[in-house]
């Protein structure tokens, strides 16, 4: 399994006054969530939740590193302490909150279907019934398709968002469900044009929860109100959407 420490170079250079105040960070991503996290080809880790992690670090006065983590050992690794905290694009929910804290929400991103260009699929009951949907696994958007379609639809299931689409492409599933950022990124790069968002922006609170939410360990109280302060920051001053419009073109703030 993948564990590349990375040193954020890019805003985490902080003065040796600043390192006495906290203690370093450990902060996992799953590195293959783009825009929001990322590897590129030089195994450099990056993207919005990368760049946000910066922000939100030198905030908190505390020198921090970014560890990739599967998506599916993700919540495990923070409670067997490889890291400290994690920014995958995770929604708060009461199933996860049984396990972790949560910061107050950093973000909130809608989901949406992908289909085949020129698909009949447009998001509703009826025109998915009798299809494969693919969704990556153990995640909001997986949930969402077994709550309001059931046994209507085929659910596959995914450990990476790059198979899920690679999937979808081919052929071999009818629709994707992932987060609004992503499908917007899968259709701008699709130079055949061969994939489309279909229906509209897909809102359950009980399923999605308030947004995304840096996970943590619940005991670790002052880093989770460390956290909410940065985010606080981030939030008031216009860090959080300067950085996010870098890389998608629609508001997540909270």
């Amino acid at each position: 399994m993948k564990r590349l420490a990375i040193g954020l170079a890019l805003s985490l250079v902080v003065s040796s006054s600043a390192l006495a105040q906290g203690s370093a960070v450990r902060i996992a991503t799953e590195g293959a969530y783009p825009p929001f996290n990322f590897t590129k080809p030089d195994g450099q880790v990056a993207g919005l939740e990368v760049e946000l992690a910066g922000a939100l670090c030198e905030r908190m006065k505390r020198p921090c590193t970014v560890v990739t983590q599967d998506w599916d050992g993700i919540i495990p690794g923070l409670m067997t302490r490889r890291y400290d905290a994690i920014m995958a694009t995770m929604n708060i929910t009461p199933e996860r909150a049984k396990a972790i804290a949560f910061s107050n929400p950093y973000m909130v991103v809608p989901a949406y279907f992908v289909a085949a260009a020129g698909s009949p699929i447009d998001g509703s009951a009826q025109s998915l019934k009798g299809k494969s949907v693919g969704a990556q696994t153990s995640t909001t958007h997986y949930r969402y398709v077994e709550k309001h379609f059931g046994k209507d639809v085929s659910l596959r299931s995914y450990d990476t968002a790059s198979n899920l689409l690679a999937d979808l492409k081919s052929g071999r599933i009818d629709a994707a469900i992932t987060t609004g950022a992503t499908a917007s990124d899968w259709v701008k790069a699709d130079t055949a044009k061969s994939i489309q968002l279909v229906g509209k922006p897909l809102i359950d609170a009980d399923v999605f929860g308030p947004g995304v939410g840096v996970g943590l360990r619940k005991e670790d109280t002052e880093l989770k109100a460390a956290f909410d302060a940065a985010i606080a920051s981030v939030v008031q001053d216009g860090t959080l959407a300067r950085i996010a419009a870098k890389y998608v073109d629609f508001s997540v703030t909270p």
